[in-house]
């Protein structure tokens, strides 16, 4: 059999789809994807937010990432010659863009800077926000497009319709430590890779064992039996601060991670209701995205779970 060559291979990471007949951009040195001069560029990103319902105008995120009202995004009309007509009327239904400002040589591509707001958002306010394509222009005159064919998902019975301006707020606030973690490497950005394959999934089961392990990957310490215990205990510990909101918070996340281990070892092929499964794997979304929450708004305690077992067994044990 012929020998796959790496450059199809998905990556891991939050890009938007896998890297197919235009990955003679890139090449790899080590860990390090290295752009040609086209991609190092700088460029201005902009990406219709499809099912954004938000009664403002414009916020700022970042200070290289925007919401813009849809009337300062009328040039998508000069990309017709990619788009196809149902895509073209597509722009035209937004009512908000994102807009990104990038650097040319930036850590974080377009993609991940936008996948990165999409999952600051989804913890802040769950909603059916998407985002189908995107459209850049660059200081040589180039003008890139993309279609982003991982997209994210949402959850009948937990999704919210509106947007508020306290969610964009709180979606800021998560914003620079969820781009922190992911660009340092370490295992907070492992835990934000299966957080985002969750995300994007549209099977329930591959969602929960995807969310289940990225919680696992933020709350373990030790590779020794009792594993769900130890992880509620965990989980209870840094989401609570009374002994009965511990005490609630162990038994929930303990029930719910149970699911996880009927999914793994072949135990739910009999689960066949879909109300049902939705409503656990919502319970299970909020875990996460609650988790998420106090990590990512807590510098001292995302440089703790970035640590060894050793560091993180201290903190969440106090011993």
């Amino acid at each position: 059999m012929k020998k796959a060559s790496r450059e199809t291979l998905p990556e891991y990471n939050l890009r938007a789809g896998v890297r197919g007949k235009h990955a003679e951009r890139y090449r790899e040195v080590g860990n390090v994807v290295l752009l040609d001069a086209r991609a190092a560029e700088d460029a201005e990103i902009w990406a219709p937010l499809m099912s954004f319902v938000w009664d403002g105008a414009q916020f700022c995120i970042a200070a290289d990432t925007w919401l813009r009202p849809a009337k300062d995004y009328e040039g998508f009309n000069q990309y017709a010659y990619v788009l196809a007509p149902e895509e073209l009327d597509r722009c035209r239904e937004a009512l908000h863009w994102l807009h990104i400002s990038r650097k040319g040589g930036e850590g974080l591509s377009a993609g991940e800077k936008i996948n990165s707001f999409l999952m600051a958002l989804w913890i802040a306010r769950p909603t059916a926000t998407h985002v189908p394509f995107r459209f850049e222009e660059t200081p040589s005159g180039t003008k890139p497009f993309a279609r982003h064919l991982d997209r994210f998902q949402w959850i009948r019975g937990q999704v919210r319709e509106h947007v508020r301006d306290e969610h964009l707020s709180k979606a800021r606030d998560l914003l620079p430590g969820l781009r922190r973690a992911y660009a340092r490497r370490k295992r907070l950005r492992n835990a934000l890779i299966l957080t985002h394959r969750g995300c994007v999934s549209t099977s329930w089961q591959v969602a929960f064992v995807c969310w289940s392990a990225a919680a696992e990957a933020l709350l373990t310490y030790s590779r020794g039996p009792g594993v769900t215990g130890r992880l509620a205990r965990s989980y209870a510990t840094l989401v609570t601060v009374s002994q009965a909101g511990a005490k609630r918070a162990e038994e929930l996340f303990a029930k719910s991670y149970s699911i996880r281990s009927d999914i793994v070892h072949g135990y739910a092929h009999d689960r066949s209701g879909s109300v049902r499964n939705l409503r656990d794997l919502a319970t299970f979304s909020n875990i996460l995205r609650r988790l998420w929450s106090v990590v990512l708004t807590n510098p001292d305690l995302s440089e703790i779970l970035e640590g060894g077992d050793d560091v993180r067994r201290k903190h969440l044990l106090g011993s």
